[in-house]
């Protein structure tokens, strides 16, 4: 079997002396993993968030495979001195290849990390909004859309403040008697549920986003998964 397609890098492990076992966020085939050799100058290539033009071939379809890869591009260089961009990239991506079912396409949210990418390397002031988004998108694409559109208690859709843990539904000030069970709803999380995505806040605001959309990852994959959730995507909350 054998098939080419482009694809993220999201995983590189060292397997020997000469070999990577690389995992690909790709876009036609989802996740996929394979052996690649590497040569004396090809470290380079295998850097997380790189994008490449990707050759898998196996015998069978449930083989680990073999990878030919080129170099399309590679971005880190963009934001690597950037503390907060960099563990957001390699935190996504470690998310990605923990929960994402292996070979399984998933073109929309491939589509739009690779716009992350684009946005957070040419310094995009919404990039944070843009990953609110990624992980929105992640949650929906798995099964798992958050309803936060209207009060799931009356139906109104103004004033909504905060988010059942129980149900991913948001709730209206007015009907948020139990206010100290509920997750807040930021307004940075309501405008980008609602699409708009080019305002800016304070990494305060955006924290409390990511404290929402990290519970319910965990709630709904980690933990389905029987998986630790991960390290890295906590210090994003701490920094």
């Amino acid at each position: 079997m054998r098939w080419k397609d482009e694809g993220i890098i999201i995983a590189a492990k060292k397997y020997g002396d000469k070999n990577l076992i690389l995992s690909l966020f790709t876009k036609n085939h989802g996740k996929r993993r394979g052996l690649i050799k590497l040569t004396n100058n090809s470290n380079y290539k295998f850097q997380i968030s790189n994008l490449l033009h990707a050759e898998w071939s196996a015998k069978l379809p449930e083989n680990l495979g073999f990878l030919k890869c080129e170099l399309i591009e590679s971005p880190f260089h963009h934001f690597f001195q950037d503390r907060l961009k960099s563990i957001t990239i390699v935190s996504f991506s470690s998310i990605l290849e923990k929960v994402l079912p292996e070979s399984e396409p998933c073109a929309v949210l491939y589509d739009n990390f690779r716009y992350f990418i684009d946005v957070i390397k040419h310094n995009n002031q919404s990039w944070q909004s843009h990953y609110l988004n990624l992980e929105l998108l992640l949650l929906t694409q798995l099964g798992f859309k958050l309803d936060l559109s209207k009060c799931a208690v009356t139906g109104v859709k103004e004033n909504l403040q905060f988010i059942s843990p129980k149900t991913g539904r948001a709730v209206s000030k007015k009907a948020g008697d139990y206010a100290d069970k509920l997750l807040p709803f930021p307004q940075m999380l309501h405008d980008v549920y609602n699409n708009n995505l080019q305002n800016s806040y304070s990494f305060q605001e955006f924290q409390l986003g990511l404290k929402v959309t990290g519970y319910f990852l965990n709630k709904y994959l980690f933990l389905q998964l029987n998986m630790k959730f991960p390290e890295l995507r906590n210090l994003m909350l701490s920094l």
